[in-house]
C-alpha cells in the first residue's frame, strides 16, 4: 500500500515538473504575437501619415480633410499596441 502511494506521488510530481516546460512555449508565443501586433500598429500608423502627407502635398488638402485619416491611423495603431501590451 505504501509503495503504491509512493508511486502515485512520484508520477504526479514528475507530471507537474514536465508541465512547467510548457509555460515557456506559451510565453514565447505570446511574445511573438505581441511583437507582431506592435509591428502592425507601427505600419498602420506610418501608412496613415503617408496618405495624409500625400493629400496635403499633392492635392492641396487642409488639415480638416486629412484629420480623419490621421485619427483613424492613431486609433488603429494604438489599438494593436494596447492589445500587444495586454498579452504581455
Amino acid at each position: 500500500m505504501k509503495k503504491s502511494f509512493f508511486l502515485l506521488g512520484v508520477i504526479f510530481i514528475s507530471s507537474f515538473a514536465f508541465a512547467a516546460g510548457g509555460i515557456d512555449k506559451v510565453n514565447t508565443l505570446a511574445e511573438n504575437i505581441q511583437t507582431a501586433l506592435l509591428v502592425a500598429g507601427v505600419a498602420i500608423l506610418s501608412i496613415a501619415i503617408i496618405i495624409a502627407g500625400y493629400k496635403v502635398m499633392f492635392m492641396g488638402s487642409g488639415f480638416r480633410e486629412v484629420a480623419p485619416t490621421l485619427v483613424g491611423g492613431v486609433l488603429v495603431g494604438s489599438a494593436t499596441a494596447i492589445a500587444g501590451f495586454i498579452l504581455n
